[in-house]
C-alpha cells in the first residue's frame, strides 16, 4: 500500500486534506468519502489525490442523475 494525500477541493481552495494509506489514488478518495467516485467532470466540488512521487488525480463524487418522471 501507498500514501497518499487527498485534497477536498470547492473551486480552486482547498476546504480539508487527510492522508490515507490505499492500493491506489481512487480508492484513497473513497476510502475517505466513503462514497462513489468518478473521474473528475467540470464540478465546483471535487478531490486532488497526490501521490507519494508527487503525481496529482483529479475525482469526483459519482452523483446519479436524478430521474424525474413527466409523466406526474
Amino acid at each position: 500500500m501507498a500514501r497518499y494525500h487527498v485534497e477536498e477541493m470547492y473551486g480552486e481552495e482547498v476546504v480539508t486534506s487527510r492522508d490515507a494509506d490505499a492500493s491506489d489514488a481512487l480508492a484513497a478518495v473513497e476510502s475517505i468519502t466513503g462514497k462513489a467516485i468518478s473521474p473528475r467532470t467540470l464540478q465546483q466540488h471535487w478531490f486532488r489525490v497526490i501521490d507519494e512521487g508527487g503525481s496529482a488525480h483529479e475525482f469526483s463524487v459519482d452523483e446519479d442523475p436524478q430521474t424525474v418522471d413527466f409523466a406526474k
